[in-house]
């Protein structure tokens, strides 16, 4: 008897916990549903007078740019190092 009733009280024990941790959620939750949409559209806010910013101050950087005439190098010369010019032979050929 003593063990069905330790049993017994272990399960109405975790049912109990479960029933309260999920009355417990659903207390919560609309109210970290309305914390999430209030705190997206801030970041949605404070996103776009950021780019707008960024897009302003961009802006200034080229027009700038386009007065001093900064970009002096031709656009094909990227190469910083040397050149290495390799030469292939057939695999195929050389083994026949």
């Amino acid at each position: 008897m003593n063990r069905e009733f330790k049993r017994y009280m272990y399960i109405i024990g975790t049912i109990c916990i479960i029933f309260l941790v999920g009355s417990l959620i659903l207390h919560i939750l609309p109210w970290l549903l309305i914390a999430g949409v209030i705190i997206y559209i801030v970041m949605k806010i404070v996103g776009f007078f950021k780019e707008k910013k960024r897009k302003k101050n961009l802006n200034n950087y080229y027009n700038n740019d386009r007065d001093k005439e900064v970009y002096s190098t031709p656009v094909d010369d990227y190469t910083t190092g040397e050149i290495i010019d390799v030469e292939y032979e057939d695999v195929d050929k050389k083994e026949k």
